[in-house]
């Protein structure tokens, strides 16, 4: 019987149809087992589902639900085992540096998906990308790029030395006057309480414009236009 997460296990598990058919179409090897409710055994999605997996590896239990389930439209859960990748040195990377929120990690993977950013680097200590809320918040999309831990921005920028942009709120240059980098790069965030400190001014660090009635933008929202832009700039 699955308990509980913890952070320290070696599994985590998605809740829902959807996240639960992104795991088996980009992490099928990772899963472990799917548990479900008799109330789903004849319906569309589980069909599609038990044509995935093999039978041994799906599990009908009511008291798993009981248990683990966030809402009450929770009907499967996709068990897997975690995993850690290595980023792909020729692309775009989206780099986090101690993020606090689960909510906002899951999110900014869900939007390096939509804008074709497919490498996440992750500075520790910070939130648990396999949090059932951060794959929650996610929507799969944590199975569809690759992440990788580092125990400092040092580490990182040492196994793939690139140019960087810091975004940071006392930067002078705004997001507007960044022209499209003619070599890899990736786009540095920092913590959502504290941002990144000074020691990360490289000469290009930069802001997102905004006006003065609010003090700064959700983490998430800043990655977004981030990517956004950096994506479309000619």
């Amino acid at each position: 019987m699955i308990k509980t997460y913890t952070r320290s296990a070696d599994y985590s598990y998605t809740a829902g149809f959807y996240p639960t058919f992104e795991l088996l179409k980009y992490r099928a090897s990772s899963l472990k087992c799917i548990y479900v409710t008799e109330d789903v055994l004849q319906t569309e999605g589980f069909q599609k589902i038990s044509q995935l997996v093999s039978e041994e590896q799906i599990i009908v239990s009511e008291k798993v639900f009981n248990k683990l389930k966030e809402k009450d439209n929770d009907h499967i859960i996709g068990v897997f085992y975690k995993f850690e990748d290595e980023l792909v040195g020729q692309e775009p990377h989206v780099v986090l540096v101690n993020p606090s929120d689960q909510g906002n990690l899951g999110n900014i993977m869900r939007s390096m998906l939509a804008f074709g950013y497919k490498d996440l680097a992750i500075i520790t200590p910070g939130a648990d990308n396999f949090s059932p809320k951060t794959v929650r918040a996610s929507m799969g999309s944590i199975f569809a790029i690759r992440i990788q831990h580092f125990t400092s921005f040092e580490e990182y920028i040492e196994k793939y030395p690139r140019l960087y942009f810091p975004f940071m709120l006392q930067s002078a240059k705004g997001l507007m006057e960044i022209s499209k980098p003619k070599e890899k790069y990736s786009l540095v965030f920092g913590n959502e309480a504290t941002g990144l400190p000074d020691s990360f001014e490289n000469g290009h660090a930069v802001k997102i414009e905004q006006s003065k009635d609010v003090d700064s933008l959700n983490l998430a929202t800043a990655a977004v236009v981030a990517m956004y832009y950096f994506k479309n700039i000619q």
